[in-house]
């Protein structure tokens, strides 16, 4: 999970991806990536929710 957050930070030193290429699953970082778009989408759309909301729109 920590290497897909830091992809989608866009900031990654080259030893830790060399470090976490080799011994990473494919299957477990599609699916941590799945699931934190997924988290992501869902906090974009309750600020935006909130956001919405307060200003009476």
């Amino acid at each position: 999970m920590r290497a897909v957050l830091w992809s989608f930070f866009g900031v990654r030193r080259r030893q830790a991806y060399i470090d976490d290429a080799g011994s990473l699953n494919p299957l477990a970082v599609v699916v941590a990536g799945v699931l934190a778009g997924a988290v992501f989408v869902i906090v974009l759309v309750l600020i935006v929710q909130w956001i919405v909301g307060v200003a009476g729109l």
